[in-house]
C-alpha cells in the first residue's frame, strides 16, 4: 500500500512539474503551452496560476508564443488575450514595423495594431493585409495573395477589392483587383507553381515595360 501511494505521488509531482515547465517565466523568452491559457476568442487568457511569471512592459503588456501553433499574442496585466495572431516572421513586422502599426490575424481576418502600447488600430476586417509603407498600407476583401516567387520576397493581390488605408484606418482610396489572368505586370497571364504545404506562387513573366529589359535589348 506505501509503495502504491509513494508510486502515486511522484506521478503527481511529475505532472505538476511538467506543467509548471509549459508556461516558463516570460524574462527567459520560452514558449508556453496552450494549456497555459483558458477560454477561447475574445475570453482567452492565462490562467490566475501563472500571472507571477509574466514580466510586463512600461505599457502593462507582455508577449508570448504559443508552442504548439506558434502564434504569438500580448496579454494584459489581468492575463487576458489583447491582441492575437501577431506577425513577426518578417523584418516588417512586430516588434519593429515601418512607423508603429504592425500586423495581426484574428479568426481569419487581419488587421493592425499600435506597438507602443498594443491597442487594436484597424480592426480585423480584411483578408489580407500588407505592412505600413510610407503611412499608408494595402489590404484586400474576397481576395487572395500569391507570391511572386519561391521564398515570397514579394506578392500580390487577385481577385475582390482593394483598399488603401492610413494609420487611422481611413480609405484613401479603392480599386477592383485584377483577376488571375491579368495579375501579372503588364496585365499578363502568369503560371501558378507549387510552393510546399498546399500551396502555389504564381511565376510572372517578365515585364514587357521593364527599365531593364529595355537595357538588356539595346546591350544585345
Amino acid at each position: 500500500m506505501t509503495a502504491v501511494f509513494a508510486a502515486l505521488l511522484l506521478a503527481l509531482m511529475t505532472v505538476s512539474c511538467s506543467a509548471a515547465e509549459s508556461c516558463p517565466p516570460t524574462a527567459q523568452q520560452g514558449d508556453w503551452d496552450a494549456a497555459c491559457f483558458v477560454g477561447s476568442g475574445q475570453q482567452r487568457q492565462v490562467k490566475p496560476a501563472h500571472l507571477a511569471k509574466i514580466a510586463f512592459d512600461r505599457s502593462g503588456h507582455a508577449v508570448i508564443r504559443i508552442a504548439e501553433t506558434f502564434e504569438m499574442v500580448a496579454v494584459d496585466r489581468r492575463g487576458k488575450v489583447v491582441v492575437p495572431g501577431i506577425y513577426y516572421a518578417t523584418d516588417v513586422d512586430y516588434p519593429k514595423p515601418r512607423g508603429h502599426l504592425a500586423r495581426f490575424v484574428d479568426g481569419g481576418k487581419c488587421g493592425y495594431f499600435d506597438v507602443r502600447n498594443f491597442k487594436v488600430a484597424i480592426p480585423a476586417l480584411y483578408d489580407h493585409c500588407m505592412s505600413f509603407r510610407e503611412d499608408r498600407a494595402s489590404v484586400c476583401q474576397d481576395c487572395t495573395v500569391y507570391c511572386t516567387d519561391p521564398d515570397c520576397h514579394d506578392s500580390l493581390f487577385v481577385d475582390g477589392k482593394g483598399l488603401q488605408l492610413d494609420p487611422r484606418n481611413r480609405v484613401l482610396r479603392q480599386f477592383a483587383l485584377p483577376t488571375i489572368a491579368q495579375a501579372c505586370p503588364g496585365g499578363q497571364s502568369g503560371t501558378l507553381k507549387p510552393k510546399g504545404g498546399g500551396s502555389s506562387w504564381l511565376d510572372c513573366p517578365e515585364d514587357p515595360a521593364s527599365p531593364f529589359k529595355m537595357e538588356a535589348s539595346h546591350g544585345r
